[in-house]
């Protein structure tokens, strides 16, 4: 197994080449490690498997990797010098520089098949003061004689020193010039970098080595990395250490993506759940992985990380034999577009009966293959979506939907949450508005989820933008598709907030609960996955 890369990295506009490149071994591990490591580049496994870095903690001043055999170590990459030591070792930083960032507001993305248009966007944005700049995110990469092309253009204004300073000139840009979406996207100045020590524990013996060093187990053990909690995680794969953004050392798992999936998939759905609903879950998790990659993390040394910001992943012995069932069944299976690119195949836990539209939950363009539609065929009164003249009769019912499931997440489909006045004055104290007076939703999605939250206090009143910033800023809630009820004591004054809500999750794409309904009705995944992600077809990538 390989863990050097071998397809395209993120860069600026003219600076990629359409057709991956392998590099020399020794110019990737060993004349410049960071390099690579701070690009999406990532390579496949002897039997054309992708293998996806993974971080698994970041921050760290030190830490142990360990196996139940001895531990084959490479400080600079397996093409290079293998150390031969014991089964226990202590990678500890000794000095180290943090990265430099530079920050930019996002004025635009496309597609690289639409540069045109993003030109004459450029002309109107320099016209108005932008300082211009095209900037390069996603991957391509060939198998099987086919090309899967994930890249996009970004029109970028900066650099900004910091994203708050890139965060305000977005703001500017939105009120003077209507700019659609508040995004920013960082990039790197200056790469950091990091000396370390690596420490046989079984026989004291020393390693001091620059910025990354790799480890793999000899035959068919698994590597443990031993967290801050003192308890070891184990993992399939090599893991390498390397020092993070913040000149503190980052700790990776590259593992081929079948191994990734085994691990992942019982953690983002109940493996009791029938097995069509398993292998919907297997494909769409399998595309959201690798539709990611170069889109996430762009200034960190690894493509994902292993939280719900990217995919839940929680390493060797999480596996389920259902879903590793599920997952070798659709090997390589993924949906593709009509025009044969990955279709970004996202979902949540419930979508409370209706999924909602991409782009009004992220700042991206709307995808047609991510459309808010009702999950199931439904009463004909909620077939134009979930406004604010139907959301009480949606929200204070138990309509029929796929994810109205008896015994899955069903106090998720319908919740209500209450927020005190006291602890909502604590949440929303940085909005400065004074006293809360009322909290009330301004615009929402297809789905009824809100967009944009108004907040009324006795000074003033602010705006709450986005689907995940509403429901983090008001006491995490579990999700933005909700009504809100302002209740006052008898003499006026507002005691609390109450939250009528449906669904957990941002509700686009796949619905969880939803899939699981279906499978029970005797749907196939391929039905499931047309419902969920429509336009698509499911082609093998590997």
């Amino acid at each position: 197994m390989r863990i050097l890369p071998t397809c395209l990295c993120i860069a600026a506009l003219g600076t990629a080449s359409l057709t991956p490149t392998p590099a020399a071994a020794n110019e990737l591990s060993r004349s410049d490690k960071l390099r690579v490591l701070y690009s999406n580049q990532f390579a496949f496994d002897r039997n054309g498997v992708p293998l996806i870095t993974v971080r698994i903690a970041e921050g760290q001043g030190s830490t142990t990797i360990e196996s139940t055999s001895p531990v084959r170590v490479f400080p600079d990459g397996e093409d290079g010098s293998e150390v031969l030591g014991g089964r226990r070792w202590r990678i500890t930083l000794r000095s180290a520089r943090a990265a430099t960032l530079e920050h930019f507001v996002v004025l635009a993305r496309e597609p690289t098949g639409e540069l045109a248009g993003l030109q004459q966007k450029m002309k109107q944005w320099r016209g108005r003061g932008a300082r211009c700049r095209m900037i390069e995110t996603g991957t391509i990469f060939g198998l099987r004689g086919k090309v899967f092309d994930n890249r996009s253009y970004v029109l970028a204004d900066g650099p900004y020193s910091s994203q708050k300073q890139a965060l305000r000139a977005a703001e500017r840009y939105k009120q003077r010039h209507g700019l659609d979406r508040i995004a920013t996207l960082p990039q790197l100045k200056r790469r950091p970098s990091a000396t370390f020590e690596a420490t046989d524990l079984d026989t004291s013996a020393r390693v001091l080595v620059r910025d990354a060093i790799w480890f793999a187990p000899s035959g068919e053990a698994q590597l443990a990395v031993r967290g801050e909690d003192g308890r070891p995680a184990a993992y399939w794969g090599q893991i390498y250490v390397t020092v993070d953004r913040g000149g503190k050392l980052a700790v990776v798992n590259a593992a081929p993506a079948n191994r990734l999936l085994a691990g992942l998939v019982p953690a983002e759905i109940f493996p009791s759940a029938p097995a069509a609903a398993l292998r919907a879950q297997s494909v769409a998790a399998r595309g959201e992985l690798l539709a990611k990659l170069g889109t996430r993390h762009l200034v960190d040394p690894y493509l994902l990380c292993s939280t719900q910001h990217c995919q839940v992943y929680r390493g060797a012995g999480h596996e389920h034999p259902r879903t590793s069932k599920a997952v070798n069944a659709t090997k390589g299976m993924v949906l593709v577009r009509k025009d044969g690119r990955l279709v970004d195949t996202v979902y949540s836990a419930s979508c409370g009966g209706h999924t909602e539209h991409n782009d009004n939950v992220w700042p991206v363009k709307p995808d047609p293959n991510l459309r808010g539609t009702l999950d199931a065929d439904g009463s004909p009164a909620y077939r134009g979506g979930i406004t604010s003249s139907n959301i009480e009769a949606w929200l204070t019912s138990r309509p029929r939907a796929w994810c109205n499931h008896p015994r899955y997440n069903r106090d998720k489909f319908r919740w209500v949450a209450h927020l005190s006045v006291e602890r909502a004055g604590r949440l929303l104290a940085e909005l400065g508005v004074g006293e809360l007076r009322d909290i009330r939703v301004v615009s929402r999605g297809v789905s009824g989820r809100a967009s944009l939250v108004e907040v009324e206090g006795s000074r003033s009143r602010a705006q709450i933008r986005g689907e995940l910033n509403i429901r983090r800023t008001l006491g995490n809630l579990r999700s933005s598709m909700f009504m809100v009820k302002t209740v006052t004591t008898t003499d006026g004054r507002v005691r609390e907030f109450v939250f009528r809500g449906g669904g957990w999750g941002h509700g686009v794409g796949m619905c969880q609960t939803g899939a699981i309904g279906m499978a029970e009705a005797r749907k196939g995944h391929e039905m499931i996955l047309q419902h969920y992600y429509q336009g698509s077809a499911l082609q093998p990538l590997y």
